[in-house]
């Protein structure tokens, strides 16, 4: 459950990569402290912006939602291609736009009234779809969300995340996704997840590996997370000439990872595909190809 990070030194086509247990923190939280620990000045961490409040009504909304009847592609529908007969490692891919190329990008979510979020994973579902058996259903991605100032820990940098799934149609357009993710957001689905995670306190260890494993076995679940850590440092106080990337954990049944950063006005994009899947460390750099080719066409 390792978050990795990869820091681009000026002129170099070679990331660094570092990885931060996720049991210790959250996305933004470690990316804090391997800012800090390179002299970083950063006194608060992003806060909220969707706080929510209560325990009954976020998490009867959640169930309701549940019970929706929707067809969805599930994790049989991950596997096109059968496992390699040995574990492949490699199978990682990123890509770093210029700053002008940023600046484009967030001039055309301004005018299309659309988030990066909502644009990049839009975009990031049309590369992935071909790969499923089904194409035609929706596909589920879990969107990580930051819950600080909301909750509050000693440690800034601890998890304090919680997240909310997202199911996409082919025909769903940004704007669309967007205003589900707000709805769900409103729902407090995310505030719901918080709470059923905090559960795993009252645990024994038996007990949480057992629910584990039966989570894991469910052949329904999302192709994978999609997380952005946000805009860092866009005034340029922190003396460095380093770009840096950012990419979540995949987990058991998920086919793959993928997470950007947008640091001193450069936007990094990685993805990391799950080793026990992906047949060729090139499918990923394909999907990384593609992916960054349905942005700049946009933008």
């Amino acid at each position: 459950m390792g978050i990795r990070y990869g820091r681009v030194p000026h002129g170099s086509d070679e990331a660094e990569w570092s990885f931060v247990s996720h049991c210790d923190c959250d996305g933004i939280g470690g990316f804090a402290r391997l800012l800090r620990d390179r002299g970083a000045n950063l006194p608060e961490l992003p806060a909220t912006r969707n706080p929510c409040r209560g325990v009954l009504g976020p998490l009867w909304r959640l169930w309701r939602g549940s019970r929706e009847e929707t067809d969805y592609a599930d994790r049989t529908d991950w596997s096109k291609s059968d496992p390699p007969a040995s574990k492949v490692s490699g199978t990682v891919a990123w890509h770093l736009f210029s700053d002008t190329e940023t600046a484009d990008i967030l001039g055309k979510c301004r005018l299309e009234r659309v988030t990066v979020n909502s644009l990049l994973l839009k975009r990031l579902d049309q590369v992935i779809r071909p790969e499923i058996r089904r194409p035609h259903l929706r596909i589920p991605w879990m969107i990580p969300v930051n819950l600080r100032g909301d909750i509050n820990y000693a440690d800034d940098t601890e998890n304090h995340v919680s997240c909310v799934e997202v199911s996409i149609a082919p025909d769903d357009s940004a704007q669309r996704i967007q205003s589900q993710i707000l709805r769900r957001l409103m729902r407090g689905e995310h505030r719901a997840n918080h709470l059923l995670l905090g559960l795993g306190k009252f645990l024994s260890h038996q007990a949480k590996v057992k629910i584990l494993k039966k989570q894991r076995s469910k052949t329904a679940g999302n192709i994978g997370a999609f997380s952005n850590l946000g805009v860092w440092d866009p005034g340029k106080r922190i003396k460095t000439d380093d770009s840096w990337l950012f990419c979540p954990p995949v987990v058991t049944g998920q086919l793959l990872g993928a997470g950007c950063v947008t640091f001193q006005n450069r936007l990094g994009l990685t993805i990391q595909g799950q080793s026990g899947s992906i047949s060729s460390p090139d499918i990923v750099t394909g999907w990384m190809k593609r992916w960054v080719e349905g942005i700049c066409h946009t933008a």
